[in-house]
C-alpha cells in the first residue's frame, strides 16, 4: 500500500508550511519557534495519520472473473466485484490497467461510495477491443482516502484474467445476406438437390427400368428374386478450409474512409492511412473461414480447418456442432501473419496423409507472386485427384485490365501504375488457367466479395454433389 497526498495536505503546505520555511529562513531569535511548532504539527499529523490508515485497504479484495470473451469492436462490459472484509470504506477509487488495444468507453477511473464492512458490490468496467487476440489483465488499481483526508491510500491488485477477442462478422454476414436475399444470418439457405447419391440407403425388389448395376446380386439370391440397391444423396461431407498466415497474408488492404459506414469495426481503428481504413488480407481469410464454418453447419457438414505458413500448425478434424465452431473460433482468432514463404509441398503430404476421405478443400492462399503461385502448382498434384480444391485469394489493389470501366487513369504516373496492375492480372489469370488444367478453380473476388463468392462456390459444389 503507497500513500499519496491528498488535496488538503497540498493546501496545508501551500498555506502554512511554505510560510513556516520562510520564517525560518528570514526571522532572528525567538521568531523561528512560531515556525518550528508549525512545521512539527504539520509533519505529526500527517505522520499519524498515514501510519493509522495504511491498512485500511487491507481488507479490500477485488474480483474478475478468470475468463471473458469478447468480440473486436463490440462493447465488452467487465464485471469488477468489490469486496470489503475491513472497517466501512466512505469513498473508493478503481482502474483496471488495460493493454493499448483497447479502448475505455467511459471514464477510465471508477468511484464508489459507502462500501460497508462484510459487504461487496459489483461494478461495470466498460471497454471496446480494438483488435483481436488473447489478452491479460494483469494488475487494478483502488484507492481511498486516510482517515484525516490527508492521504490517498493506494493499493496495487494483481489479476490473471485472459481476453478473449474474436474476430467480427456482423458486416460480413450483412454484406452475404444482401448479395443471397437471405434471412438468415450467414446467406446460407436450403438448396434443392438432385441427382443419384452414393450413400446406401435401402433394398427393395427389382423394378422394370431399374439399372443392373444397382442391382444386388447377393441379396437378390437370399430372397430368390431380384434385389434393388437404392442410395440416397449424401448429406454429410467433409469441408476443409486451409488459411496461409505466411508472409503473403499480410498484404495490407485500403478501403476509402467515405466508402465505410461509421462504425465499421472490420478495419482497424488505429490504422495510419490518412483517407484509408487498412485491414490485412489474413482478416479477411478468417472472416471467411468462420462464416463458411457457420453455412456448413447449417448444411448438416462436416468442417475442419487447417493453418499452416512455413509448416502445418493447426490442425482441426472435420466436425459439426456449436460446440465445434467455438472450438474451430478459439484456434484461429490468434493466428498473425508470419514473414516466412510458405511450405506447399509440406502442407500436402501432411493432406495426403491426414484426409483419407475425399473432401472440399477451400484454400485461402495468396498466389500474387509468380514464385509462390509456381511451387503451389507444383505441390498439387499430391492432392488433387483425391480431394476436390478450390482456392481463393483477395484481388490486389490495381489487378485490374487496363482499360478496365473501373480504372481509369487520370495522369500520367496513374497510367504507369494502372498497366503495372494490368501486368498483375495477367500472370493472376495466367496461373488461374494452370490451375483449371489441374481442376483447381481460382477466385479472386474484391475483399468485400470474398466471403459471397467462397459460399456460392460451397454451394454451388453441394448442389452438383462433385464430392
Amino acid at each position: 500500500m503507497r500513500p499519496v497526498p491528498n488535496i488538503p495536505l497540498l493546501w496545508a503546505a501551500l498555506l502554512l508550511v511554505v510560510p513556516a520555511f520562510a520564517s525560518l529562513v528570514y526571522e532572528q531569535g525567538f521568531g523561528k519557534i512560531p515556525a518550528l511548532v508549525v512545521l512539527l504539527l504539520v509533519t505529526a499529523i500527517s505522520v499519524i495519520d498515514a501510519v493509522t490508515s495504511r491498512s485500511r485497504l487491507s481488507g479490500l479484495s477485488l474480483e474478475i472473473p478468470a475468463l471473458l470473451r469478447s468480440t473486436k469492436g463490440k462493447a465488452l462490459e467487465i464485471p469488477l466485484t468489490l469486496v470489503n472484509r475491513g472497517a466501512r470504506l466512505d469513498w473508493i477509487r478503481y482502474g483496471i490497467a488495460l493493454p493499448l488495444d483497447f479502448h475505455c468507453e467511459g471514464e477510465v477511473i471508477g468511484r464508489l461510495t459507502g462500501l460497508e464492512q462484510g459487504k461487496l458490490r459489483t461494478v461495470v468496467y466498460p471497454v471496446i477491443p480494438l483488435r483481436r487476440g488473447r489478452f491479460f489483465l494483469l494488475s487494478a488499481h483502488v484507492e481511498t482516502r486516510s482517515i484525516l483526508r490527508l492521504w490517498l491510500m493506494r493499493k496495487r491488485v494483481d489479476l490473471t484474467t485472459e481476453v478473449r477477442v474474436y474476430p467480427d462478422l456482423s458486416v460480413e454476414r450483412k454484406r452475404l445476406a444482401s448479395l443471397f436475399l437471405m434471412r438468415g444470418n450467414d446467406g446460407s439457405h436450403v438448396v434443392r438437390q438432385v441427382g443419384k447419391g452414393r450413400d446406401f440407403e435401402q433394398l427393395r425388389d427389382y423394378q422394370p427400368g431399374d439399372d443392373y448395376v444397382d442391382i444386388d446380386w447377393k441379396a437378390t439370391a437370399r430372397r430368390q428374386r431380384p434385389a434393388t440397391r437404392t442410395y440416397q444423396i449424401e448429406r454429410t461431407q467433409e469441408i476443409y478450409v486451409i488459411v496461409d498466415h505466411s508472409r503473403l497474408s499480410a498484404r495490407e488492404i485500403r478501403v476509402g474512409v467515405e466508402k465505410e459506414a461509421a462504425g465499421d469495426w472490420l478495419y482497424r481503428e488505429d490504422s495510419a492511412g490518412g483517407d484509408y481504413l487498412i485491414t490485412t488480407q489474413l482478416e479477411k481469410f478468417l472472416h471467411c473461414s468462420l462464416i463458411l464454418a457457420s453455412v456448413a453447419e447449417r448444411q448438416g457438414d462436416l468442417f475442419g480447418f487447417i493453418s499452416f505458413a512455413d509448416k502445418e500448425d493447426r490442425f482441426i478434424r472435420a466436425r459439426n456442432g456449436k460446440g465445434h465452431y467455438n472450438i474451430v473460433r478459439d484456434a484461429l482468432y490468434t493466428l498473425e501473419p508470419k514473414p516466412v514463404a510458405p511450405d506447399f509441398e509440406q502442407l500436402m503430404i501432411a493432406l495426403r496423409q491426414r484426409l483419407t476421405r475425399r473432401a472440399l478443400l477451400v484454400m485461402l492462399v495468396d498466389l500474387s507472386d509468380p514464385l509462390t503461385a509456381e511451387h503451389f502448382y507444383e505441390a498439387l498434384p499430391l492432392i488433387n485427384r483425391q480431394h476436390l480444391v478450390l482456392v481463393n485469394m483477395v484481388r490486389p489493389e490495381n489487378a485490374h485490365p487496363l482499360f478496365s470501366p473501373t480504372s481509369t487513369p487520370e495522369s500520367v504516373s496513374q497510367v504507369y501504375e494502372k498497366l503495372g496492375g494490368h501486368f498483375q492480372w495477367q500472370e493472376l489469370r495466367e496461373t488461374g488457367n494452370r490451375l483449371r488444367h489441374l481442376g483447381v478453380e481460382l477466385g479472386i473476388p474484391e475483399h468485400e466479395e470474398l466471403c459471397a463468392d467462397t459460399v456460392a462456390q460451397y454451394l454451388n459444389v453441394k448442389k452438383r454433389q462433385l464430392i
